[in-house]
């Protein structure tokens, strides 16, 4: 994993090297094992490099194919690069190193960049300039693991792995009203858009190429999700066992494991204690001779670690620890939001996730294998389940069935918010949201039991914003410590897998049993199943706790905090007016202000880190030395 930045001047004037520079100074974190700048009259690309595969020289970027006339700076790993630099090896391309960038090089150069797109199995975000063509393409991976931001100001385009190299050369920074909108709602940002009015995320799956003498932009989808929704092979799922299925997933997940365990640099798994980490923690045990396992702990909420500490043992592996106290949660804050570049509103746990990072860095850490995706992939989200019920609640209502009455107690355990929540509510910034869940209700239309279709439609809808915010917080959380995070679940042949099973295997629990027992324990079905003799049975039979953190057990959310700042300025609420909103909130939703309050004065009013850290510690709950 690295850093990469760069301009096009669409006036034809030589591209300023002191703003290179600083786009490097920026992202400098991103990449402590090298920095190069790569330009050619009114193109620039820069690179910070985190030495991962190929620690030579010989690894340097930017990277030139002096032959072609071609440069890239990239961000990434290619799993397959292997398989692709022979390829280029039969076609007469001579490879000089021993890593994946040159193999990427090379193989823009000889096949084109949308033909190497459709080979590439791998985390990307990458610039490629081809001189002859005069034309810079920019590429982001199928899910979006690796981040990639543009912005065009004043007949540039400016593009970067983080928001912040962008700001400098972009005027005064400006909120983007409907997405803070969407984040104060409960939701979260819908790709492409950002916090920041017209700075833009390249959509996971798409290449933006800029012709940069004309000039001309010409942004293209070349990966969906739903292009790999293919009835025959639902049906020939649905036909097939639970044995069967779950030995096929088992063999896809160890083969993720093992590509994503290569590494010429230290690699360790994080294990939360839940069953997705575990059973990557398991498989990469195989691979990787003295492993460590890494575990957040987070002292005074419910705390996993005693199945973290199960899975070491399991393994006979080291188990390392970070423990987040609440006075860390509070001194550590604001930094994890400066890094995130977002309100930490939908993740509150920025900040134990970058002291497990902090303490894996300090050990010589270069690579955490993580276990996010699969919740996404395979239902295994509270809310979605308990959508699942209410869908068959809503389908009975007009049937003659016992059962009824037994299904109004139930909802009647739900809370408010998540019996009115769903991935469409509130819908999000643009329409966004509703051309995405129109696509997932056209690739499931084949599917034809209505609880069943609008189950995988709802889970398509995490796998858009949901797991798009999981991803920029393992990024930038890991980014902070020059720590690189892989996401095995999110390897192609499994989210293709994924995206065809049908609901049986993800949850299978029918009403009845659903109603007899807790839904939560039966989700990701085929995943538990897979993990049989490769995790304890408590890990397997466990339900999900989610990384916990309450914000409000350590803070005070106090309402002279917004006086005069950010959120009272932006949406015009008069400072009584605020003290009387907050008065009538939920813990969630206060929590949703103070964090975007907390986001706003660090980008958009001009407060400094070092006041605002000793503004939060101040706020700090009187009993938090006792968790």
């Amino acid at each position: 994993m690295c850093g990469i930045a760069g301009i096009a001047d669409f006036s034809q004037h030589p591209v300023d090297r002191d703003v290179l520079n600083r786009m490097q100074s920026a992202i400098a974190h991103r990449g402590p094992d090298g920095a190069g700048i790569y330009t050619d009259t009114n193109v620039g690309l820069v690179h910070t490099r985190l030495s991962i595969l190929d620690l030579s020289e010989s690894a340097h970027q930017p990277m030139l194919d002096k032959q072609a006339d071609t440069c890239i700076s990239y961000n990434g790993e290619i799993y397959n690069f292997q398989d692709i630099r022979k390829t280029l090896k039969d076609a007469g391309v001579e490879i000089q190193s021993t890593g994946d960038t040159e193999v990427l090089l090379k193989a823009c150069s000889h096949f084109g960049v949308e033909e190497t797109l459709q080979m590439l199995n791998g985390m990307f975000a990458f610039a490629f300039w081809d001189a002859k063509k005069r034309e810079l393409w920019l590429a982001r991976d199928r899910t979006g693991i690796k981040p990639l931001y543009y912005t065009l100001h004043e007949n540039r385009l400016l593009f970067a792995s983080e928001i912040k190299a962008l700001l400098p050369f972009t005027g005064t920074a400006q909120p983007d009203l409907p997405v803070l909108y969407e984040i104060l709602n409960g939701g979260t940002s819908w790709e492409p858009y950002t916090f920041f009015a017209g700075i833009y995320a390249l959509n996971p799956g798409h290449y933006l190429r800029i012709k940069v003498d004309n000039p001309d932009l010409d942004q293209k989808e070349y990966f969906s999700l739903f292009g790999l929704i293919d009835e025959a092979r639902f049906n020939e799922y649905k036909n097939a066992s639970m044995d069967d299925v779950a030995a096929q997933f088992r063999e896809l997940m160890t083969e993720s494991v093992r590509i994503h365990s290569i590494s010429d640099a230290p690699l360790a798994t994080l294990a939360s204690g839940g069953i997705d980490s575990s059973l990557i923690s398991s498989l990469a045990a195989n691979y990787c001779p003295g492993l460590s396992l890494y575990h957040a702990d987070i002292i005074g909420e419910q705390s996993e670690k005693q199945y973290a500490q199960a899975m070491a043992d399991y393994l006979n592996c080291p188990l390392v620890t970070a423990a987040m106290t609440p006075d860390q949660y509070t001194a550590q804050l604001v930094n994890t939001t400066w890094s995130h570049e977002a309100p930490s509103a939908y993740h509150p746990n920025d900040v134990p996730f970058q002291l497990v990072a902090k303490r894996a860095h300090e050990d010589g850490i270069k690579v955490l294998l993580t276990g996010e995706g699969a919740d996404e992939l395979f239902i295994g989200y509270g809310l979605a389940s308990k959508q699942i019920i209410r869908n068959k609640l809503k389908y009975m209502v007009s049937e003659d069935t016992p059962l009824l009455g037994k299904g109004v107690s139930i909802l009647k355990k739900l809370s408010p918010a998540e019996f009115s929540r769903s991935i469409t509510e509130p819908l999000a910034t643009r329409g966004v949201a509703e051309q995405w869940m129109r696509r997932a209700e056209d690739a499931y239309s084949f599917v034809t039991g209505r609880v069943e279709r609008e189950a995988l439609v709802d889970a398509s809808g995490y796998m858009k914003a949901h797991l798009n915010s999981l991803l920029q917080r393992n990024d930038r959380m890991g980014m902070m410590h020059a720590l690189e995070s892989r996401i095995p679940f999110l390897e192609n042949n499994i989210v293709r897998f994924a995206a065809n099973l049908p609901l049986k295997f993800k949850h299978p629990a029918t009403l009845l049993k659903m109603l007899g027992g807790n839904p939560l324990t039966r989700n990701k079905t085929v995943v538990r199943k897979s993990a049989q003799g490769l995790v304890p049975d408590a890990i397997i039979k466990r339900k999900k706790m989610g990384f916990p953190v309450t914000p409000e057990r350590y803070l005070r959310l106090d309402q002279e905090f917004y006086k005069d700042g950010f959120l009272e300025q932006t949406l015009g609420i008069r400072h009584d007016g605020m003290q009387q909103l907050l008065d009538g909130l939920d813990q969630e939703t206060r929590w949703n202000l103070f964090s975007t309050e907390l986001f706003g004065k660090l980008f958009f009013t001009g407060d400094s880190k070092d006041a605002l850290a000793g503004t939060i510690c101040s706020l700090a709950q009187p009993d938090q030395a006792q968790g």
